[in-house]
């Protein structure tokens, strides 16, 4: 077994054969690098010197001096002495050891004891080599060129060490981040549509081991839309937070609450032992939801709306319960909103067809499958046709012709009412021309504004705006219709697009009068010219009824205030007559006509195509 010295004897014979590549070592890398030696003899300290000319030297006299400069400054090697009054060399080099600025910093000894036992003192203080007394100048330059090569090795290996841990370092955060995109949301922090889909497998594959149930929620937000078109973007991304927030804290560590895109946000209630806890939790869902939210300086109210999928009983894998919690809650949103649905099977075929609905409106509005009819009004003085109404119908490829109550809740549900009011808009004026054009002047077309319209205000008036230009059509002759419903959520807002429609010279119509929250004292603050009476109204009308009654107080007052009104669905003789006794102006209903096609409507103004029965009698008398 070799011995310390001996092996430390062996490197120096293999420096000593590539003497000249040390050469230019003693002149590049160590110009660089720095020696410390210490003895406190002059001469000895004079011959170092020399020996080791080629290096940055520095020197000191005693252990003490030696520790402070080390301590300071620490060098590349050290030389140091074991003979010194005060501190000896061995006590030097354990401090030195001991100290987290100079542990690293290779220690040769000097000395004239060269016995096992000095050596052995040396190497357990933590020197590295010796060197006897008096020195052979090629072993001591062999020597130390050999440990500060080492030396720089070593802080090389250090420094590669550092840079490759701080890259770790990095590249682990970037992954780390890269997961966080990957599987969170980046504008709540949930878990995504990703992420939500894991969770969701590994509760079917938990729960089907153990025999137990758990709860998928799908959430949609209501009036989410209002708040993007209303507040922008900025306050809708706030809500957003908000709403994640809230949900967060209504829910158990062991849950997951997740947002799949949009306004839809996803809830797994793990291992729920009956419906009664499903209801409590979706119950603090919806209260959480309707507090109100502070957006942009207001107080912002929403809902949502929320479906139920119970594992197993409605999906034993995680498409068909995600299938079936989204049908509950599309059910939800079309039973009023801000409620919960559980799924069932009673309710998914309807829910079912009512989606196929919704894809089969898309391909309508693609395939030109929407026509209009239209019904004419009719002067009550005079018996003539005034104006007609615009009235949407589709001609379903199998299911034939689909009135307005069997599609317009769809189209409003997924949005296609904005591009089918836009197409019912240009359609309308552009047949209206072409009776103009035919020396129908003054007819007044009359066409429905939905709820979803009118809440866009700013792409409801360029829409308007656009087709009376291209059309040519006199805006004084457009009358456009809206529900007492539209002016409760936001009057303000309402009466100003009201406002810039009319500064247009377009005419406001509140349809179904009477049917909901409208008052005179409500109109007398509207832009409004003209109410239509509802046909509800109508029922069970003779003189001196209940119901002429009140026709006759309402017409009163609407001359009052200067209101324009039309009384729809007239069908009888009686109801006309009661009409023109109390001053309706305009009537409308299937006494006269039905709604017509273009060409039918066409043929009924030039007289090819007789009015109903004997009204004409009535308008006489």
């Amino acid at each position: 077994m070799l011995l310390p010295t001996q092996s430390l004897s062996i490197l120096v014979m293999y420096v000593c054969a590539i003497g000249i590549l040390l050469e230019s070592v003693m002149t590049s890398q160590e110009s660089r690098q720095t020696v410390l030696v210490v003895d406190d003899n002059p001469d000895n300290i004079r011959i170092l010197g020399k020996i080791l000319g080629g290096l940055r030297l520095r020197f000191a006299t005693s252990g003490e001096e030696a520790l402070e400069m080390a301590f300071l400054e620490p060098p590349d090697l050290i030389l140091l002495d074991v003979m010194m009054p005060g501190m000896d060399g061995f006590t030097v080099c354990s401090k030195l050891k001991e100290d987290i600025r100079t542990r690293n910093v290779p220690i040769i000894i000097v000395t004239v004891m060269n016995d096992f036992t000095s050596e052995a003192l040396g190497f357990a203080a933590g020197a590295v080599d010796f060197l006897s007394k008096p020195v052979n100048p090629p072993t001591v330059r062999a020597r130390v060129n050999a440990h500060l090569i080492l030396k720089r090795q070593r802080d090389d290996l250090i420094t590669a060490n550092g840079r490759l841990q701080q890259e770790i370092k990095v590249r682990e955060q970037l992954e780390e981040k890269l997961r966080e995109q990957a599987e969170f949301d980046h504008l709540t922090g949930l878990p995504n549509r990703l992420l939500f889909r894991d969770r969701l497998k590994q509760s079917v594959q938990l729960c089907s081991r153990s025999k137990k149930s758990f709860a998928l929620m799908f959430i949609d937000l209501d009036r989410f839309k209002w708040v993007n078109d209303n507040l922008g973007h900025d306050a809708g991304d706030e809500l957003l937070v908000g709403v994640a927030r809230r949900l967060e804290s209504v829910l158990r560590r062991s849950d997951t609450v997740a947002r799949l895109g949009g306004d839809e946000f996803t809830v797994i209630l793990n291992e729920v032992s009956h419906n009664t806890s499903v209801k409590l939790v979706a119950g603090k869902i919806l209260e959480q939801l309707a507090a109100p939210f502070r957006l942009k300086d207001k107080d912002v109210e929403i809902s949502g709306s929320v479906g139920i999928a119970l594992f197993p009983d409605d999906g034993a894998d995680a498409e068909t319960l995600g299938k079936h919690a989204d049908i509950a809650m599309y059910q939800a949103k079309e039973s009023g909103r801000n409620r919960f649905q559980f799924f069932s099977h009673d309710i998914s075929q309807l829910v079912t067809r009512r989606m196929e609905m919704e894809r089969e409106l898309h391909l309508a509005i693609k395939n030109n499958e929407f026509f209009l009819d239209y019904q004419p009004r009719i002067k009550t003085s005079l018996g003539s046709v005034t104006g007609m109404e615009a009235l949407v119908r589709w001609d379903h490829p199998t299911m034939g012709i689909l009135f307005p109550k069997d599609f317009l809740s769809i189209a409003e549900g997924n949005g296609l009412i904005t591009q089918l009011g836009a197409w019912v808009m240009g359609t309308a004026l552009r047949d209206a021309v072409l009776w103009r054009n035919q020396g129908f002047l003054g007819l007044k077309l009359a066409v429905n504004l939905s709820a979803i319209q009118f809440r866009d205000s700013a792409q409801l008036l360029a829409m308007v705006r656009e087709h009376l230009r291209e059309t040519g059509f006199p805006p004084q002759d457009l009358e456009l219709e809206i529900t007492e419903s539209m002016m409760m959520g936001n009057p303000d807002h309402a009466t100003a697009t009201l406002d810039q429609l009319r500064a247009m010279g377009i005419t406001i119509t509140m349809d179904d009068f009477g049917t909901g929250y409208s008052s005179f004292a409500l109109l007398k603050n509207l832009p409004i010219q003209s109410i239509k009476i509802d046909r509800t109204f109508l029922s069970d009308l003779t003189d001196g009824s209940e119901n002429s009654a009140f026709l006759a107080a309402i017409l009163a007052m609407a001359k009052q205030l200067g209101l324009h009104v039309v009384v729809e669905g007239v069908e009888d003789l009686e109801q006309l007559r009661i009409m023109k006794v109390h001053g309706g102006d305009e009537v409308q209903g299937y006494l006269f006509s039905p709604p017509l096609c273009g060409i039918a409507f066409l043929e009924l103004l030039h007289g090819r195509l007789p009015m109903g029965g004997n009204m004409i009698a009535c308008f006489d008398s």
